[in-house]
């Protein structure tokens, strides 16, 4: 028996494409946390930093 001309696969292309856009919307970082990270340190937070790498590598002062 063969299939009537309306049988056909609906298309599905642009609820896949929402479901990705979705995905990869959750599973990003917020702009507000991009933005902290790119900011510079500075001075005094790079020297904070090595500090609490050099405290966190085991050498005492």
């Amino acid at each position: 028996m063969t299939k009537h001309v309306i049988d056909r696969p609906k298309d599905r292309s642009a609820i896949r494409a929402r479901e990705y856009a979705r995905i990869e919307h959750e599973e990003a970082p917020h702009r507000a946390v991009r933005r902290v990270h790119a900011r510079s340190l500075g001075a005094r937070g790079a020297a904070r930093l090595r500090q609490f790498l050099r405290i966190e590598r085991g050498h005492e002062v």
